[in-house]
């Protein structure tokens, strides 16, 4: 059972009715994975909740502090099938913290979702108890309260040894080399996980956070089957950068007939050829106290495409530039790298305050722009300013027409430093000099301008 979209209202944040788009796996890698994005505070964990919220087996009791008062303090979550069948869990009519599931197509034992909080850690030493993936999944309930302790997990540790090979042939593809490891038993009865790094003996306790919380993401993993649908609220906590690398990989090797849904504040986890092979990319935002789910669109993923073959500028959407998804908002866009490195450098000598963050190295030429302005306006991007060149000035009318709400202007000069004549082209005087010294006082009060009206805009 494949799912397109999670409807969400009343629930902590969600004031008016959200929906994000699931993507549905194809056959290759990343089709099948949905990546949540966006600030803190901005609604990701909730809607990780409201996953969970769906896939218990009895329907929750949602606290006071979880219903949204403006939304009528009702919540109404309802998850849909590509064939367009759906299951709705809501708040009882009259109010109130109870409510129902309503099968509309959807039966509610046909529901199962692995779901992985944030927190992953779980009491080191517990007693016996041995839980196959079906029987964990209906225990799993709703928390009153963010951060608890994964208390049911040792009941899958005890199943998870039975099947050590092939547990442990998937955690070697984040973990290597990969640590022996264990169930063993203390004098007080207790069990506990005894890990053996070279004859060095840790117990759970002492393993560090970083190796729990990937032990129990593959254990989400090894023994799920095709179409499951698993999701995991930050799955980069406590992990080294390369570790999250390997992880992300694993995920989408899985997301090609599994739908992974995640939710992430890693710049590592944001994989733009899992895109292009279907899978999908949201941003949260809160505008007035209200989340807002902005789903990137399928038609801006494939005008994306040519980006990803461009030799010249294969950093367009590199680390630096994805880091900009977890902003608030204030993104600066340029045309290339050096309109990047040059401008901070003015903005430096200048000791200018700049209200904006640059996006990566530039959008990899004028041309570009477009196109990242429509994924900024797609992802809910409000505030959002783009400085070019002066012979590109046609380019800065058209965007302002077809972007009325963000901001444009182009810099004095035909490029933003010197540049000295070359076969086949002419010297270019630019607002500072060659080596990123010296800034030409004729343009000054233009750049003091451009930087004033830029703030206000993005303030």
């Amino acid at each position: 059972m494949q799912y397109k979209s999670i409807k969400i209202s009343g629930f902590r944040g969600f004031e008016r009715s959200q929906e994000l788009e699931i993507a549905t796996s194809n056959g290759q890698k990343g089709s099948g994975m949905t990546i949540i994005v966006g600030p803190n505070n901005s609604g990701k964990s909730t809607i990780y909740e409201s996953f969970r919220a769906i896939s218990q087996d009895k329907p929750p009791s949602f606290t006071e502090g979880k219903r949204n008062k403006k939304a009528g303090d009702k919540i109404f979550i309802e998850l849909t099938q590509n064939e367009g069948h759906s299951i709705v869990l809501k708040t009882n009519d009259y109010a109130g913290s109870e409510s129902i599931f309503n099968e509309k197509g959807i039966k509610k034992d046909d529901v199962n979702i692995h779901t992985l909080p944030s927190r992953r850690t779980f009491n080191p030493f517990f007693s016996k108890g041995d839980w196959n993936k079906s029987t964990y999944l209906k225990q799993a309930t709703l928390p009153s309260i963010r951060g608890r302790e994964l208390d049911a997990f040792n009941h899958r540790i005890f199943d998870i040894q039975k099947n050590q090979e092939k547990f442990n042939a998937v955690l070697e593809r984040v973990i290597n080399p990969l640590p022996k490891w264990y169930i063993d038993q203390n004098e007080n009865g207790s069990f506990y996980i005894k890990f053996n790094y070279e004859d060095n003996y840790h117990n759970s306790d002492g393993a560090g956070e970083g190796l729990i919380s990937i032990f129990t993401i593959v254990d989400t993993l090894y023994d799920s089957t095709p179409n499951d649908v698993i999701v995991i609220d930050e799955p980069e906590l406590s992990l080294h950068p390369a570790l999250q690398r390997k992880l992300c990989q694993l995920l989408l090797d899985y997301s090609a007939d599994r739908q992974i849904i995640i939710s992430t504040h890693s710049p590592f986890f944001i994989d733009w050829t899992s895109l292009l092979n279907g899978g999908k990319l949201a941003r949260t935002s809160k505008k007035d106290g209200a989340i807002n789910i902005n789903n990137l669109k399928q038609t801006t993923i494939e005008s994306l495409r040519p980006l990803f073959s461009n030799l010249n500028n294969p950093h367009i959407f590199g680390l630096n530039a994805n880091e900009v998804f977890f902003l608030d908002d204030n993104v600066i866009l340029t045309e290339g790298q050096e309109d990047v490195i040059f401008l901070k450098r003015v903005i430096e000598i200048l000791g200018l305050k700049v209200k904006g963050n640059f996006f990566g190295w530039g959008v990899g030429g004028a041309t570009n722009l477009k196109t990242i302005l429509t994924l900024m306006s797609d992802l809910g991007f409000e505030k959002v300013a783009a400085i070019l060149d002066n012979n590109v000035s046609e380019l800065k009318t058209s965007l302002s027409a077809s972007f009325p709400t963000y901001f444009f202007q182009c810099i004095p000069t035909d490029d933003v430093r010197d540049k000295p004549a070359r076969k086949g082209t002419i010297a270019i005087s630019g607002l500072i000099d060659q080596g990123g010294k010296k800034i030409k006082t004729q343009h000054k009060p233009a750049i003091f301008k451009l930087f004033e009206e830029l703030n206000e805009k993005l303030n």
